[in-house]
């Protein structure tokens, strides 16, 4: 029998199957995916199960990251961003080197491949009902759907794989732009006829998975080369029609903001997507140092406080990779201000209106290790440790922080910020690991309701219904309102700019998978990046406990207007000698 091999990277698919379990999508590892086993009843489930699985490789380990996160106003260089893509660094953001776009460019292939797989022979396969397979198509096409979204956004014109390959082939060219989305919003459109409301098991994508994608891509599209007239209006059709019938599939939106992220609630009412991730280390790796199939998530944001005075390395603070540090950009987008944009608060009364920042932010670290890192040992376990307030203080408070009793606490203020010590994302936190440096196994949440309102809000605001989008924007902000301050949070029409609507994806969505995506829709990677005021210089920081140090990157100074497409990766090319062009600048 013929292996399974990726026509682009001459890789064979390795095969995850199998059955279900009640609660999420289970896997047994069987042999390779081959025409004849793709043709029986396990074989469309098992390939239906591997293109799911490639969506671990996609939104799970350091590519997540550095592909969706990295070099935008968010965030800036962390101690291991070893990538280059946070300050666009031209000898580490090549053809060659971008090992992270290599990486999600074979992994969608592969993905996508599969799927061709079991479109092809859930067509004949018998042991199914048509029921059955009627669900398990519209799941594969949705899927197929989006490895390609990603593609096209990454790397513009990409090869438009159908037909499932079972050998090697060098015949393959990039397609245009417009027949990509074409083809990704046939594929939406047809899951969206037949796709079950509510997924049987966590894990599973839905008619409402469906209805956020297709409002995604048409909001995407609409300001590519492939753009149509009518791609704002249906990104506002689809995204209301799920927001109107967000009771049929289930869905609403969390009262609290910490709910959302909360663990144990991955698969919450908000959630839309997600990717599921076990404890069975065949197909997800837990041990902290075996990479394939992993969730670093908790660690991507995390600084580093296990150097901190009266601190060691535990599980509930989590591994601190450092890959992504606070820009004081993202820090300061959570103050209150009004239509001019002046602030609406100060001193300790920053960032108290818009509850977002405190719940989704950790800026104190309690001590767990009297004595530790050159501590006292007069520390008591569970004070504070550290403080991150997110301001300025004054030189008597910081007098009287330095004679506190016991012992006093560090206090890093946003001028002392470096690669090493800043603020926290706690989104992804997972305190069940097994060990300290052990991979999380929390599912990590792709899309949610929160987002449809956004895009709705952005798709309106472009169709020049203003009021229509701050109706929309009020409703996110009115949830991550304080106790007693909706009214505080809600804007008028007036205020409804582009500016206006990124910054509020940052408010919400930091984190999570988007903001490359955003800035390079909107028009605004190259203008954000090139601004100091959102991409910090790299500077050197010399007073405080963080002197010596350094903060920001040479982003600015970098990123060039080819940046807003992707390297292909110098293998595709090599391996279709030259068929698949490289993108312009690379």
């Amino acid at each position: 029998m013929k292996k399974i091999v990726l026509v682009s990277i001459g890789a064979s698919l390795l095969l995850a199957s199998g059955g279900c379990k009640k609660d999420i999508l289970d896997e047994n590892p069987t042999s390779i995916l081959t025409p004849s086993f793709l043709s029986t009843s396990q074989g469309v489930e098992a390939g239906v199960t591997g293109v799911y699985s490639a969506l671990r490789q996609v939104y799970g380990n350091d590519a997540s990251t550095f592909t969706t996160e990295a070099g935008t106003d968010q965030w800036t260089n962390g101690i291991t961003a070893s990538s280059g893509l946070s300050d666009y660094d031209p000898s580490a953001l090549t053809p060659v080197n971008d090992g992270s776009h290599s990486f999600i460019w074979s992994t969608c292939y592969s993905a996508i491949n599969t799927a061709n797989g079991v479109l092809q022979y859930s067509a004949t396969v018998q042991g199914l009902t048509p029921a059955r397979i009627t669900q398990l198509v519209a799941e594969t096409k949705l899927l197929r759907a989006q490895y390609y979204f990603v593609l096209v956004q990454d790397f513009g014109d990409v090869p438009l794989m159908l037909s499932f390959v079972d050998s090697p082939t060098k015949d393959i060219t990039r397609a245009p732009l417009a027949d990509v989305y074409t083809q990704i919003i046939k594929d939406l459109t047809d899951a969206l006829g037949t796709i079950a409301d509510k997924p049987a098991q966590p894990g599973r994508v839905t008619r409402a998975t469906a209805l956020h994608l297709l409002a995604k891509v048409y909001l995407t599209r609409a300001t590519s080369s492939a753009k149509q007239s009518d791609d704002y209006t249906n990104a506002a059709k689809y995204a209301k029609e799920l927001i109107d019938n967000q009771g049929r599939y289930g869905l609403g939106l969390e009262t609290d903001p910490a709910t959302v992220f909360a663990e144990g609630n991955e698969n919450g009412k908000e959630v839309i997507m997600n990717v599921q991730f076990s404890g069975d280390a065949t197909f997800n790796r837990i041990d902290g140092f075996t990479f394939g199939g992993e969730n670093v998530l908790g660690f991507q944001y995390r600084s580093r406080y296990d150097k901190l005075p009266n601190m060691v390395r535990d599980v509930n603070n989590g591994r601190p990779f450092a890959r992504h540090c606070v820009t004081h950009y993202l820090e300061d987008s959570y103050i209150l201000r009004d239509a001019n944009g002046n602030a609406l608060e100060s001193g300790a009364q920053l960032r108290t209106t818009d509850a977002r920042y405190n719940k989704w932010f950790t800026t104190v670290y309690l001590v767990n290790s009297p004595g530790g890192n050159a501590g006292s040992t007069k520390a008591v376990a569970g004070d504070t440790a550290a403080w991150y307030p997110g301001r300025e203080l004054s030189a008597a408070k910081l007098a009287q922080i330095a004679a506190r009793q016991p012992v006093p606490y560090v206090v890093i203020t946003p001028s002392q910020y470096t690669t090493e010590y800043f603020p926290t994302l706690n989104k992804f936190d997972s305190r069940s690991r097994t060990s300290v440096n052990g991979f999380s196994t929390r599912p990590n949440i792709i899309y949610r309701l929160a987002e449809t309102y956004l895009i709705a809000a952005e798709a309106y605001y472009y169709l020049g219904n203003a009021a229509q989008a701050a109706t929309y924007l009020n409703v996110v902000r009115e949830r991550a309102a304080a106790s007693g301050k909706k009214a505080a949070m809600d804007i008028t029409a007036a205020q409804v700019t582009l500016d206006f609507i990124l910054n509020e994806r940052t408010r919400e969505l930091c984190g999570e998978f988007t903001r490359w995506y955003d800035l390079k829709r909107t028009g605004q990677l190259l203008v954000r990046e090139r601004n100091t005021s959102y991409s910090p210089p790299l500077t050197a920081v010399t007073t405080g406990f963080t002197k010596g140090g350094v903060y920001g990157s040479n982003a600015a100074i970098n990123i060039k207007d080819f940046h807003v497409l992707r390297p292909i990766p110098q293998t595709e090319v090599d391996r279709t000698s030259g068929k698949i062009t490289q993108n312009p600048g690379y």
